[in-house]
């Protein structure tokens, strides 16, 4: 495959031939021989192309299709061996990029990273959510994406934060239904027994397939630490480690301790000390 005329081909303004460009694209990925020889540089072309797919993509139900669609390609389409590279392409273009967008793109792009986060779910599922895969991913999100720095649009990081647990129990309960509330008090009873077996079935689920939920919540926690953007940890708080949904699961979502408290109450006096002697010294403005 020939990169470049190929993006022009996923880029293209023409929606034939971008629909018949991604349709070689699926092919592409789900061949080992084919895909283990295409390397970061190639895959950061690819999603190049795939995001202008998606810039000239109009109407809300083309866009949702094609936004399922490029997400699929997490799930369905790459090979193993390079999900986290595909990952990684996926989550630069959007950094790059994002500064490129007006207020009419936004929310298609929006659109499309929460299918993303939800199919990569889906793939680690597929992998029955071995340890090692699910580190390899969340160490590519953690230094591309889900990071404290300007570099990264915090819109993108925001999102992340949002659609996170919402796409992790899309993915791991898909079957449940809500049940219709009414102001009965036999309703209110029989609704309680049901989400009591529902959470119990929940904590089965998670049991019998290992799902390592607390190693998923860990780039948060990370996040959430002393010295990190205000806003960013109070919607982390807010989002995830205070999501009832998680709680109810007995899910640790509590920020590791401190392992020596004096030592940091000590360091932290002593901060001050010198920031005060700091101001104490200062003769600025002619004093």
């Amino acid at each position: 495959m020939k990169t470049n005329a190929f993006v022009r081909q996923l880029a293209s303004n023409k929606r034939t031939v971008r629909e018949n460009a991604i349709e070689t694209l699926k092919k592409f990925l789900s061949s080992k021989e084919k895909a283990n020889k295409i390397n970061i540089m190639e895959l950061n072309k690819l999603w190049k192309g795939l995001f202008y797919s998606m810039w000239f993509c109009d109407k809300s139900r083309p866009q949702q299709r094609l936004a399922n669609q490029l997400a699929k390609l997490f799930s369905e389409c790459i090979i193993d061996e390079q999900f986290c590279n595909f990952v990684e392409s996926f989550w630069n273009i959007m950094n790059k990029e994002w500064k490129e967008l007006d207020k009419w793109r936004i929310d298609k792009f929006l659109m499309l990273m929460r299918y993303v986060i939800r199919e990569s779910f889906v793939k680690l599922d597929s992998l029955n959510w071995d340890e090692k895969f699910v580190n390899s991913y969340l160490k590519v999100l953690t230094n591309v994406v889900l990071r404290d720095d300007i570099k990264v649009p915090r819109s993108i990081t925001f999102h992340i934060v949002d659609v996170w647990v919402d796409e992790l129990e899309n993915t791991l309960f898909p079957s449940e239904e809500d049940e219709e509330e009414d102001g009965s008090e036999e309703k209110e009873e029989k609704k309680q027994e049901s989400d009591d077996d529902r959470i119990e079935t929940r904590k089965n689920i998670l049991k019998e397939k290992k799902i390592p939920i607390e190693i998923l919540l860990h780039p948060f926690k990370q996040l959430s630490g002393k010295g990190h953007n205000e806003a960013l940890v109070n919607k982390i708080r807010i989002e995830i480690l205070e999501d009832e949904r998680l709680l109810e699961l007995n899910v640790d979502t509590s920020l590791p301790k401190a392992t020596n408290t004096n030592s940091n109450e000590g360091s932290d006096s002593e901060e001050e000390q010198e920031e005060e002697e700091e101001e104490e010294e200062w003769k600025g403005f002619g004093n």
